[in-house]
This record gives structure tokens, C-alpha cells and sequence, in this order.
């Protein structure tokens, strides 16, 4: 019989994964819910989104055209200050592609995203800025909600840039620092991971 040179009954794991800095929330990458696929819906990138989309944005979801007979979906863009019907995620993201300078999978115009509507109840973990952390802490679960349509972020406050959404959406809980959230770049077009941020789930 060989000579086994480690101990068989020693159970190892990598360095640090179970300190408590691991814990906290992925913006766009639901909590675990077999619910979640029965509200998973998919939807194609408009071909006038000129930026690319990821997991935890704010969309507006609107019906394709009536020659497409909806075979792929409604058609997703960034939301507008007019317009918010739900949020992109990264659950089943088997069409999101990364590219060369990015650590996050994107979607670009053409390509499907899975979504969820206002109403579905699903909880989603968005960013929320470190410095507004403290207007988020010890409020109500129904406190207004708005999204930053221009730093792709939840804010309690109304600017000319954000869009309010639905007075039914809930503020589940929120991550001090634990959380990782997308950071976008608008002038070299990078989408990167940003770790050790504050994060928000919200049930929409």
C-alpha cells in the first residue's frame, strides 16, 4: 500500500474565507430564493443603449416591436428620470460577456439581461454611496426610494437626476463595507468591481 503524505482527516479551506470581511452583498447578484426564477424575466438591450449594462441597474422595460412578435423579450435601456420599471441582476447571466479591462460581465445593445419587475417582491442588492450610509440606517422600511439615473446609485434624496420608484419598494436591509459594487468609468468605458462598499436590498 502507498504511503499517503498528508493527513486524510484534515479539512483545509483558503486563507481568510471565513473572516467576517467576506460577509455582505453583490450589487446585482440575488440572495439565494428558488422564488427568484419563477419572477426571472429576460430582455434584450435596446439598440439605442450606447453604454454597456450590468447587474443592479435601474431599467426602463418596454415592449419590442410588434415584427419581433416579442420572441426575445421587451426591450431594456438605462432608466430616465421618467421612466423605472425594474432591475437588471445577474442571476443566469449566461449571454453577459467581460471583455478585456473589465472584471464584470456586461450587456451591450442586442444582447438579453435577466431582469425583475417592481412587484415581484424579489430582493436586490444596489449600491448606495458610503456617505449617505447614515440616512439609510434606523428608517423606515417604506422610507422613499430613489434612483440616481446618471451615478447608477440608490439615494433617499430627489435630484434633477434621479427617478423615484414605487412607493411599494422596501428597503430590506443595508452593508456598511462588506459589499462589492459595479464602478463605471464613462470615459475609458471600464466597468470594474469596487470592494468594500455600502450596499442596500431592496425588495421591489
Amino acid at each position: 500500500m502507498a504511503n499517503i503524505s498528508f493527513n486524510p482527516a484534515l479539512m483545509t479551506a483558503p486563507q481568510n474565507t471565513f473572516l467576517l470581511e467576506t460577509q455582505g452583498y453583490m450589487q446585482g447578484l440575488c440572495p439565494a430564493d428558488p422564488a427568484n426564477r419563477l419572477w426571472l424575466e429576460s430582455g434584450i438591450v435596446d439598440a439605442s443603449v450606447t453604454m454597456p449594462m450590468w447587474g443592479g441597474m435601474g431599467i426602463a422595460v418596454n415592449t419590442a416591436d410588434a415584427a419581433t412578435n416579442n420572441r426575445q423579450g421587451p426591450t431594456l435601456s438605462p432608466a430616465s428620470t421618467t421612466q423605472i420599471n425594474g432591475f437588471t441582476v445577474f442571476d443566469q447571466a449566461i449571454n453577459m460577456i467581460q471583455v478585456p479591462g473589465n472584471n464584470v460581465a456586461i450587456a451591450t445593445a442586442g444582447q438579453n439581461m435577466a431582469f425583475f419587475n417592481f412587484g415581484s417582491n424579489r430582493r436586490v442588492p444596489v449600491p448606495i454611496l458610503n456617505s449617505e450610509l447614515s440616512s439609510f440606517e434606523g428608517v423606515s422600511r417604506s422610507t422613499p426610494l430613489y434612483w440616481d439615473t446618471v451615478n447608477f446609485w440608490l439615494t433617499p434624496t430627489s435630484t434633477a437626476n434621479t427617478v423615484a420608484l414605487p412607493a411599494t419598494t422596501k428597503l430590506y436591509s443595508i452593508n456598511a463595507s462588506n459589499s462589492k459594487i459595479v464602478q463605471y468609468n464613462s470615459g475609458t468605458g471600464a466597468v470594474t468591481w469596487l470592494a468594500g462598499q455600502a450596499c442596500a436590498l431592496i425588495v421591489l
